[in-house]
């Protein structure tokens, strides 16, 4: 009998602590098999999930704007450019929540928004969200972008350093920097160029870093686009307009010029405009549009010199035909026409000159309505002119089919006809070339800077001759004959050939078909200089409330436009006798009926004007500037006495009650281009008189001194410093 071990305390212990070990041992080892197997699940069956939730962490993918092409004047002015701009976004996945509260408490501050706003934003389960775009980097700067998961990019946005002026052609762009109106929106294909991408790669605060070892699209930038405007034409035009649209209580208006021979629009105005570098400010999306192109308008009289160019190219009239205007009054189909004045019997071009109703209906009479309809076709009315901005319209113009028997006399002055001013400034041009229709063009090239072979010019378009040579240059006279002795006398400018007429039409009542009593359009187009015409003018004020005539608003402002053009230009200056330009119009009736306003030229200078005029004067002084004029007797004779100075200054006392009138200072434009003169005193607000081209060497009031408002700032220019 084998005798039984008996198994000690002590060997029970070992027992059960080796048992203990075996069993950690098997723990430890099937975890090892588990994570084996975990990790071979990882790297090789689910290697491309796992991959794909790392690259979310640490890399994103990112658009890289293209480089906006630049818009440039004809005079190759920057007038659309890019500035570098910031944009902020956030990963709300990446970022703490007391970091959250941070960020949102910083940009509430910053940008005057409600916190809670961006607290909302960053509790998004995104990862990528935007917070602010397009900021300044002065704004920028005031942003702590090192809390993790905030992103801070570079972009551009787009800048108009004009202003308003010439907002109605450019138009804007959104927030992407994509065209929304204008030019931007029409050119985009050219403009915008294709955007191009990157991953960037997110370091531990979860700021975006490049990586040149990763993939990329290079962007592709956007191609130049130079203008036919002119933008010293523009902000002229744009500034007179203002203040016509202001003084006459008028609801809008608008201004065209174009070169007559090329079809070239050098100037498109609209007003009230807009700002396009905010226009998110503006409610009302009628102020972007270019009503040029876009709105209808009955043309009244200056719409007769279509009428006068039918009846002599068909031979029913000469220009030294009489016509009895009836003494102001006719009537037709139960319908009483009037004249302005009464006229009794008037030749051809006095009835033009004087624009009487009676005179040309009874003309056009003669003329037919077939021949009528087809002469106003052949101008160009009742189609688009073809111009390369998008939104015009074909206007209004009835087929003879169709007409009432007071619709032949209605349109032959210009009314039941509706146009656009562009159609009537390209019209006027046909009149002032010699008879050529041309299709109008706002783009003067395409440039591509990384091809010239890309670079597209655009070249003035030939449509169709409408009359001969002859009766254009007739018509032309009895225009200039309207601005010496007719309605368009406050369009004149002594020393220019400046040719045109007015136009006073009745609106439309707005959900009706019939004239409106108290609303009127007043309008002038015209010309100059009346032989080889240069540039072609249209100025238009809708509804003006102090005075409804034509010659009253838009004449007076058509000659301030074009007396700045004539003093800015030193091409005008060649062609054009600027001594006699610089007189004033309201000049007072001495000696010889003319007193020349010489106050801030050089003493040279006026000392020609007058010797010209055979006007006696004395300098008083030895100033090389004339301060002060005024006539006196000097030894029992009348002499106009010329106040000479060195250093113009301005009387305290002038200034001096600055409650009635707002008082600006006056910024120092000495040694600047007339240009520049113009545009820092209109940013200024302060309007500008200007005696002769070229640069500024003096200016009166001078830098620093107030002035009134509604009062000018002369400047004395000369061709080179």
């Amino acid at each position: 009998m084998t005798e039984e071990i008996k198994k000690t305390p002590e060997d029970l212990f070992v027992k059960k602590r080796v048992t203990r070990l075996r069993t950690i041992a098997v723990f430890f080892v099937l975890l090892a098999i588990g994570v084996v197997i975990r990790l071979f699940m990882i790297q090789m069956v689910n290697t491309s999930t796992y991959q794909l939730l790392a690259k979310r962490q640490y890399e994103r993918r990112v658009t890289l704007d293209a480089e906006r092409g630049v818009i440039y004047d004809r005079n190759m002015n920057k007038i659309a450019v890019n500035l570098i701009n910031y944009s902020f976004a956030a990963d709300p996945s990446f970022m703490k929540e007391t970091d959250k509260d941070k960020v949102a408490e910083n940009f509430a501050l910053v940008f005057k928004k409600p916190k809670s706003e961006y607290r909302k934003l960053l509790s998004k389960s995104t990862a990528f969200v935007w917070l602010e775009r397009r900021v300044s980097e002065m704004t920028a700067r005031q942003i702590n972008d090192s809390i993790r998961g905030l992103i801070k990019l570079q972009s551009l946005r787009r800048h108009y350093p004009y202003g308003k002026a010439a907002a109605s052609i450019l138009g804007f762009t959104n927030i992407d920097n994509q065209g929304s109106s204008g030019i931007e929106l029409d050119q985009e294909s050219e403009l915008g160029g294709l955007d191009g991408w990157a991953i960037l790669q997110a370091d531990a605060l979860g700021r975006l870093r490049p990586n040149p070892d990763y993939p990329h699209q290079e962007t592709k930038n956007g191609r130049n686009i130079r203008l036919t405007i002119d933008m010293n034409y523009q902000t002229i035009a744009y500034q007179e307009l203002e203040k016509t649209v202001n003084d006459y209580d008028a609801d809008d208006g608008m201004v065209i010029i174009m070169a007559p021979g090329t079809g070239e629009i050098l100037a498109m105005v609209n007003y009230p405009g807009f700002d396009p570098n905010t226009p998110e400010k503006y409610n009302s999306s009628n102020l972007f549009r270019n009503r040029a192109v876009t709105d209808l308008y009955e043309p009244g009289s200056t719409f007769k010199a279509f009428s006068a160019v039918a009846a002599l190219e068909e031979r029913v009239r000469k220009p030294e035909d009489r016509i009895n205007c009836e003494n102001g009054q006719i009537k037709l189909y139960n319908q009483v026409i009037h004249d302005s004045k009464k006229h009794g019997t008037l030749t051809f071009t006095e009835v033009v000159q004087k624009s009487s109703n009676i005179g040309i209906i009874k003309t056009t009479q003669l003329l037919g309505e077939e021949k009528l309809y087809q002469y106003v076709r052949a101008f160009g009315f009742g189609n688009e002119t073809g111009i390369d901005l998008e939104g015009e319209i074909r206007g209004e113009l009835k087929h003879p089919t169709k007409w009432s028997g007071l619709t032949l006399p209605m349109i032959s002055i210009g009314q039941e006809v509706g146009v656009t001013a562009l159609q009537m400034a390209n019209a006027y041009s046909a009149i002032a070339n010699g008879g050529s229709l041309y299709k109008p063009f706002v783009i003067q090239s395409i440039i591509d800077l990384s091809n010239d072979d890309k670079t597209v010019m655009f070249e003035p378009q030939f449509i169709r001759s409408i009359a001969s040579k002859e009766t254009m240059t007739s018509v032309a006279g009895m225009l200039r004959e309207a601005v010496v002795g007719g309605t368009g006398q406050r369009a004149q400018i002594k020393g220019v050939e400046v040719a045109g007429k007015t136009g006073t039409a009745q609106k439309i009542e707005q959900g009706s078909r019939t004239y409106s009593k108290d609303k009127f359009t007043a309008s002038f187009a015209g010309f100059f200089p009346v032989k080889n015409p240069q540039l072609v003018f249209l100025v238009i004020v809708n509804n003006p409330r102090k005075s409804i005539w034509g010659e009253a608003s838009a004449a007076t402002t058509a000659r301030a436009i074009v007396e700045k053009i004539i003093n800015s230009s030193d091409a005008f200056a060649k062609s054009i006798n600027r001594v006699m330009a610089e007189l004033e119009q309201d000049s007072t009736l001495e000696q010889n009926g003319l007193t020349p306003d010489v106050k801030y030229l050089t003493t040279e200078t006026a000392k020609n004007i007058l010797d010209k005029l055979e006007l006696p004067y004395r300098f008083i002084g030895s100033g090389d500037m004339v301060a002060d004029q005024a006539w006196d007797f000097d030894g029992g004779k009348k002499v106009l006495l010329l106040k000479t100075g060195s250093q113009l200054t301005v009387s305290e006392a002038q200034l001096s009650d600055e409650s009635s009138s707002p008082v600006k200072r006056v910024p120092d434009v000495r040694g600047m281009s007339v240009r520049m003169a113009m545009n820092r005193l209109y940013e200024a607000g302060i309007d500008v008189k200007i005696k002769g081209s070229g640069f500024v060497i003096a200016q009166y009031p001078r830098a620093g001194k107030g002035i009134k408002s509604g009062e000018r700032c002369v400047i004395q220019c000369r061709p080179s410093l």
